[in-house]
């Protein structure tokens, strides 16, 4: 798992990348309970793609997506900034949560 936590501390070190932990303890105010994918096309339309254990779904209708786009920068703004979120990982690497 270090070598993992590392590879994390690398990426947000790139001026591409940006890593957020969404702390646990945000409880039912956590905005996804799967995994869910927001893209945004160069026409600047938002397409989201969620997935269950079963399968996986592409919206494009604005009334499904907007939602999803409002919880993910709710979510986004609860998160722990970009510095603090590499100083946890790292905190974790070292055992000390």
């Amino acid at each position: 798992m270090d070598a993992q936590l590392q590879r994390l501390v690398e990426v947000a070190a790139r001026p591409n990348w940006i890593i957020q932990v969404a702390p646990s303890d945000l409880g039912a105010r956590r905005a996804f309970n799967l995994p869910v994918n927001l893209l945004t096309l160069a026409d600047r339309s938002v397409l989201c793609y969620a997935e269950s254990q079963t399968q996986g779904h592409l919206d494009r209708d604005s009334t499904s997506v907007l939602p999803m786009l409002t919880a993910y920068h709710q979510l986004q703004g609860e998160a722990l900034s970009p510095a603090a979120s590499v100083a946890m990982i790292n905190q974790f690497r070292k055992g000390t949560p």
